[in-house]
């Protein structure tokens, strides 16, 4: 859990650096590319799953382990990829180098 919530805070703190709002529902102003970023074009979603994660097991719940999968399906097909519409559109070819050079989860 604790794994998850520092990913998720340092990838956030990222985006609050570029001043561009984390919110996925807000306007991006900036493309982020560093840090984290270098290595995932997604590391707020991979540390919610590492935090589910950490809660599934502390919980002894094999049901909530086995839910997580067709969740991440769910983000990756629907969230992340309407995301990426989103800012190839903004950015264009910055977006599509970046997105080029860095995998979408690892």
């Amino acid at each position: 859990m604790i794994g998850g919530l520092l990913l998720d805070g340092i990838a956030a703190g990222t985006f609050r650096r570029l001043g561009t709002p984390p919110e996925p529902w807000k306007p991006t102003t900036a493309l982020a590319t560093g840090g984290l970023y270098r290595f995932s074009r997604n590391p707020i979603y991979l540390g919610f799953g590492l935090t589910y994660i950490g809660f599934a097991v502390a919980m002894d719940s094999p049901t909530a382990l086995a839910m997580l999968p067709p969740c991440l399906i769910v983000i990756d097909r629907f969230v992340i990829a309407r995301e990426e519409r989103y800012l190839s559109a903004r950015f264009g070819a910055e977006y599509e180098a970046y997105k080029g050079r860095v995998r979408r989860w690892l």
